[in-house]
């Protein structure tokens, strides 16, 4: 008794572990979104409330930093993992009588497709984009602990100037 599998099979294990691994992926970005909006919500209220709320700021961009760090890390292995399934679909296409090559064409299509083109007009990849993503977190995390590091130390301040309580009597 062999476990032989047919191409039929491949194609099906194939793309089911595909599938799932993309799924997984723009579902970790979308948590990465998430969890990015509620921390620059509480960077900006630390922002503007007192000086006192300053190290509290310093541990949330610390937070963003390590955040975006953690899911870059995540995603490379997400997009390892997809890239083992493509690569198991480029051998199937190459194998294959029908010439389909969607997946062994695709780095190619995309080069000639942004021939010529300026770089805000090309296409860019999900991973470019994504990668993109978390280094600019991860450097906004950073500027947020030299800002807030910057007001524990009194160099800056964003707190507005109280009024004085005294009022102008008119005569």
């Amino acid at each position: 008794m062999t476990n032989r599998i047919n191409s039929e099979q491949a194609v099906e294990h194939a793309w089911k572990y595909f599938e799932l691994h993309s799924n997984q992926r723009i579902t970790m970005f979308n948590y990465f979104l998430f969890i990015i909006a509620g921390l620059g919500t509480a960077i900006g209220v630390s922002i503007q409330s007192s000086s006192t709320f300053a190290y509290i700021g310093i541990f949330l961009s610390i937070f963003l930093s390590i955040t975006a760090f953690v899911f870059w890390k995540l995603d490379q292995r997400t997009s390892f993992l997809i890239k083992q399934s493509e690569e198991v679909f480029k051998r199937l296409e190459r194998n294959s009588s029908i010439d389909i090559g969607i997946f062994c064409n695709e780095e190619s299509n995309l080069i000639r497709a942004n021939m010529g083109k300026k770089y805000l007009s090309k296409i860019l990849t999900y991973g470019l984009i994504f990668r993109a993503t978390f280094l600019i977190m991860g450097l906004i995390g950073l500027i947020g602990v030299l800002i807030f590091s910057l007001i524990i130390f009194e160099k800056i301040s964003f707190e507005t100037p109280k009024k004085n309580d005294t009022t102008l009597i008119s005569k």
